[in-house]
């Protein structure tokens, strides 16, 4: 079953900021886009460097390492010299709080 990990209350992380938290053993970012959450793995799938220190633009983030650009909804990578997404985490609001789930979306397991 999905447990739900607190991030902070809506609208504590700024429109083109981040927070990272753990869920489980994974350290997740996650990401406010003009009001909209995203959360993914914090590791470039190319050479696993942490992808939260990357640009944001049209729900795209960019690999401050190697340039490659990933999907935030997804997680697919979209450009070389990345091949393999990032898993992704549900998030949600609920009741004013934004929360991460445990664990990857199902479709990236």
């Amino acid at each position: 079953m999905t447990e739900w990990i607190d991030v902070g209350p809506e609208g504590s992380i700024e429109p083109g900021d981040h927070r990272l938290l753990e869920a489980g053993d994974t350290e997740v970012a996650v990401f406010n886009v003009d009001g909209r959450y995203f959360a993914l793995e914090n590791l470039c799938s190319h050479e696993e460097f942490p992808i939260a220190g990357g640009t944001i633009d049209d729900d795209c983030i960019t690999c401050p390492l190697h340039d490659a650009e990933f999907d935030l909804h997804t997680g697919e990578a979209l450009t070389p010299p990345a091949e393999d997404p990032i898993p992704t985490f549900p998030v949600r609001v609920q009741d004013g709080v934004i929360q991460v789930a445990d664990r990857p979306n199902p479709a990236d397991g």
